[in-house]
């Protein structure tokens, strides 16, 4: 969802192949990049498709020889390159975003689903694994946070094409009752962070994949398949063997009028929509307000920005 093209670099193009759009896990720039520019911030980012909150739960170290650095090793990594980061002049401003657990829930579904998982044991140290690496940002010395909670993975077609829509929004409601908990209390004891926000990604999937009038308004088409359609989606294995060799003939014709490019990542015009809905909670966050995902909320942005549009390769406002 946020890799920028950092694991096609780490496994030399191998990952993710074309159509995937230079590196990214969908069909053209992703919403941090739009985030960015909206900000007017550089975009500093080494996320890696696929990555995970602490490496346990994790599809390519699993089961390829291929180590992906968790969420907890790239916080740990900044952490010893940027040791003078108090000192930094820009850090009043630096925003620090913490998106993760998707993909810890996507390597132990079988597990989940066949109960040799617990869910409560999974959503709870999930849960108390993201916000201990928020304390982590801290300390790091970063005055303004947001972490993003789970996103509305009921609605991809994997949820759909596994009969698993129900059990999949159970999951993700626990965990985003018990990351809102925990983060909201963690925040009430950082008084050195001046701004602290939630991303509600999963309340914006559900806003967005349940309303035909933001999907007209999108422009969209197709809000349950996936644009490439023919991905098998049997195991993890499978799942990222697929990614590796996407056929010609499973891409659509028009990406940009599908919800979701794979089985699992939203397609370009939503992940710009994404972009623009974080840059107007951080901007409602810094005045004490909030900017929630609504229908009536996601339709002004789409309307006033002309996010109906094609999407631009590279992003661009």
């Amino acid at each position: 969802m946020s890799d920028i093209g950092t694991l096609k670099e780490l496994t030399n193009g191998l990952l993710p192949l074309s159509p995937y759009w230079n590196g990214r896990f969908s069909s053209g720039p992703v919403w941090n990049e739009y985030l960015a520019l909206l900000l007017g911030y550089n975009h500093y980012s080494k996320s890696l498709g696929g990555s995970t909150s602490d490496n346990t739960h994790s599809m390519l170290t699993n089961e390829y020889n291929l180590y992906i650095s968790s969420t907890q090793e790239q916080i740990s990594y900044f952490r010893f390159t940027n040791l003078l980061y108090k000192q930094g002049k820009t850090r009043d401003q630096d925003i620090a975003i913490l998106e993760v657990g998707a993909n810890d829930y996507f390597a132990e579904v079988n597990n989940l689903a066949s109960g040799s998982l617990n869910v409560s044991s999974f959503t709870d140290t999930l849960s108390t694994t993201v916000v201990d690496q928020l304390e982590q940002l801290r300390k790091i010395g970063f005055k303004n946070i947001v972490v993003a909670n789970m996103g509305a993975i009921q609605y991809t077609p994997m949820a759909f094409q596994a009969n698993q829509h129900d059990f999949t929004r159970a999951i993700v409601d626990t965990y985003t009752a018990e990351l809102t908990a925990k983060a909201n209390a963690w925040a009430k004891t950082a008084a050195d962070v001046d701004m602290f926000a939630i991303c509600d990604f999963g309340k914006f999937i559900e806003a967005t994949a349940s309303s035909q009038i933001v999907i007209e308004a999108l422009g969209l088409t197709n809000v349950t398949g996936a644009c490439l359609d023919t991905l098998d989606i049997s195991s993890s294995k499978a799942t990222i063997t697929a990614r590796t060799n996407v056929p010609n003939e499973s891409v659509c014709i028009d990406p940009s009028r599908f919800y979701f490019f794979d089985n699992v990542h939203p397609a370009e015009r939503i992940q710009r929509l994404f972009g623009y809905y974080n840059w107007m909670e951080i901007n409602a966050q810094r005045q004490d307000k909030v900017f929630e995902p609504t229908e009536s909320n996601l339709l002004l942005l789409i309307k006033t920005y002309k996010l109906g549009t094609l999407a631009p390769k590279p992003a661009a406002i």
